[in-house]
């Protein structure tokens, strides 16, 4: 099955003190993510797991639980009582970066050692100048709301688990409501902000059949073929649907091709013998 996928875009209405909340939320969640980027960069095996084993590992490094109470890297040394779907939306956006860095870097090196390999047969030292891909200085990634994040989600408003400063503190905010188009499935919501005011972003998903074979489409009677002859001489293009048996539906002629062609000479012409600066002509 293929997906269909877009994003509902809403402006929120809260009150002016949320904009700090928002902006404090969004700032712990960064730290959370450059911190497990850290982690990754640590133990670069975790890159060689799927996701899904890669998180489990990423949680047993950084937080404690009754079978594991010391982990080597704990996260409450970023910040106490962070929700489990908080720090897991952490993890998969430092994965997701990881992923992608390590990536540039391994390309990078192989282009090095080819770069190397051609200079040393050619009895050169000229050295390799492209410069490597480095990890990200700064974070700027916008947090979404994993189930247990979010609550209350109505047509004109919806209720955000949000780290105040503080504390956590459950918002409720209204909305700009935009329906969703029917079949599509809601993913998680994200606050991302554009200038001084914040947005919820909600990705929507679709499966859809994937289309049929050519082979298949061309065989049913239903099919129509639109065919497009482009000429030099007279008309600019003949455009003729027929089916797939070969009977001509309809055609269309479009433009006269001889026509369009001479004024784009004369205009051409006229383009050369115009003056310059200097007030000589351009030449013939």
């Amino acid at each position: 099955m293929a997906k269909a996928t877009a994003t509902i875009r809403e402006a929120l209405c809260y009150p002016p003190q949320y904009a700090h909340y928002f902006a404090e939320n969004a700032v712990l969640f960064n730290r959370v993510v450059s911190f497990y980027f850290d982690c990754i960069q640590a133990h670069a095996g975790i890159l060689a797991l799927n996701n899904k084993e890669a998180l489990t590992a990423l949680e047993k490094l950084t937080h404690a639980t009754e079978a594991n109470p010391h982990p080597i890297m704990p996260l409450v040394d970023i910040a106490p009582d962070i929700p489990a779907m908080f720090r897991r939306a952490a993890i998969n956006a430092a994965l997701g970066s990881a992923r992608s860095f390590f990536s540039s870097l391994t390309k990078w090196r192989v282009r090095k050692e080819k770069y190397e390999a051609k200079q040393s047969k050619k009895g050169k030292k000229k050295p390799f100048r492209e410069r490597p891909p480095v990890p990200p200085r700064a974070w700027n990634k916008s947090a979404p709301f994993y189930a247990s994040l979010w609550k209350e989600r109505h047509t004109h408003s919806i209720t955000l688990k949000v780290w105040t400063g503080s504390c956590w503190s459950w918002l409720k905010v209204a909305t700009l409501s935009r329906s969703s188009p029917e079949g599509f499935e809601m993913g998680s919501p994200s606050l991302v902000r554009k200038g001084q005011q914040w947005w919820l972003h909600t990705p929507i998903a679709k499966l859809i059949a994937p289309p049929t074979k050519v082979v298949a489409q061309l065989t049913t009677t239903e099919t129509r073929i639109c065919a497009v002859d482009l000429n030099l001489d007279q008309h600019l293009a003949v455009c003729s649907v027929q089916t797939v048996e070969g009977t001509i539906l309809a055609t269309s002629f479009i433009g006269n091709g001889t026509e369009i062609a001479g004024t784009r000479r004369e205009t051409a012409r006229t383009h050369r013998t115009q003056p310059i600066s200097d007030g000589h002509p351009r030449g013939k």
